[in-house]
């Protein structure tokens, strides 16, 4: 009788163990920047602190956001506007909380690469949002406020440029902007309908680069 205890005890154990297993693989991969760690680190809230001076330091108009999911150094733009390009919300209402490494790759680099192509306002779909990657167990960097997912662009003249009618028809605006932004370096990835036609045929996804990811720039506009 005692071997069959033995052997109940086994079995309960491997059950348990896959159990746990199935459990952890179902968890999305944090998907975070080298370094950085949840919860934040002493460090990564310094380096938070010296991103805000940055902005301040550039013109940006910011106040502290609200304790945000898996955000670091949470903002909110006062004024959703960023070196000139305005920032309008196609279909959300705001308030709309990002790190503040998102507005600085815009205040730094990307909003002037943007003015560049001729972009005065980037109408926008969604920037926090707690979900993983499309088809993928890996946390998308929105969910770190890291990125911005763009449909539509208004030109100087006050033409607007959507991405999933336009870009596919040869928008020179649109493939101009693709081409300056990548140029900055200040942006992690700029998925477009050009490179990867699956998932971003109707949008622009700006993810930024932060501190520990840094590169220097190709082009100064």
């Amino acid at each position: 009788m005692k071997w069959l205890f033995v052997v109940v005890a086994i079995v309960l154990g491997c059950a348990a163990a896959e159990a746990r297993r199935i459990k952890k693989s179902a968890r999305p991969r944090l998907n975070m920047p080298p370094g950085w760690t949840w919860p934040p680190s002493a460090k990564m809230k310094a380096d938070g602190q010296k991103c805000l001076a940055q902005l301040t330091e550039l013109g940006v108009k910011w106040e502290k956001g609200p304790a945000t999911p898996k955000i670091v150094t949470p903002i909110l733009l006062t004024n959703m506007e960023i070196g000139g390009v305005k920032l309008t919300s196609i279909w959300r209402k705001g308030p709309f909380p990002m790190d503040c490494y998102l507005a600085l790759a815009f205040a730094e680099r990307g909003a002037a690469a943007l003015r560049a192509a001729g972009i005065a306002e980037i109408r926008f779909a969604g920037i926090h949002d707690y979900r993983n990657v499309a088809g993928k167990k890996v946390l998308s960097r929105h969910a770190l406020g890291l990125a911005m997912d763009a449909f539509e662009f208004v030109d100087d003249n006050g033409d607007k440029h959507i991405v999933k009618s336009d870009y596919r028809e040869g928008d020179e605006t649109l493939w101009a902007m693709e081409d300056y932004i990548n140029d900055t370096g200040a942006f992690r990835l700029l998925l477009t309908p050009g490179n990867d036609p699956r998932h971003h045929y109707d949008h622009f996804h700006f993810e930024a680069r932060t501190n520990t990811e840094a590169v220097v720039s190709k082009v100064n506009f």
